[in-house]
């Protein structure tokens, strides 16, 4: 049975929401559940998103700058695939057509990321790799 649950939530003086208690039951949301927020700053529009991380998951922000011709990202994606490493979250974006793109994921951290730098630079052609801590 699907079932759809809209409300209107206040943003506190703090900047924090509160899951009403049947949004979060539908869901299975419990304490120290994992939410993924992406907002969009041109359309104005925020995303949450469960997703079903174990509490001891270390996340890593991951920002290749790579060529914007065809096949890049998809050399990118495979090394993850050949890594054994899962995306929770993946975006990209051009930044100046036929020249440059970037593309933004967000996984769980495995093994070394110095090595992985490496190999996305090497076999994935990417441009700049920044790996960050997802605040």
């Amino acid at each position: 049975m699907v079932i759809k649950d809209v409300k209107i939530i206040t943003i506190d003086n703090r900047g924090r929401i509160v899951l009403p208690l049947v949004t979060r039951k539908n869901l299975g949301l419990t304490t120290n559940s994992q939410l993924m927020l992406v907002s969009d700053s041109e359309t104005k529009e925020i995303r949450i998103t469960p997703i079903g991380l174990r509490d001891e998951s270390n996340l890593v922000k991951v920002k290749v700058v790579m060529k914007d011709i065809p096949g890049a990202l998809a050399k990118l994606l495979d090394i993850f695939a050949k890594e054994a490493i899962s995306l929770v979250y993946s975006e990209a974006v051009i930044v100046e057509k036929d020249k440059t793109a970037v593309w933004t994921a967000i996984s769980e951290t495995t093994g070394d990321i110095d090595r992985l730098k490496n190999i996305l630079m090497e076999e994935g052609e990417a441009l700049e790799v920044d790996f960050s801590p997802l605040d």
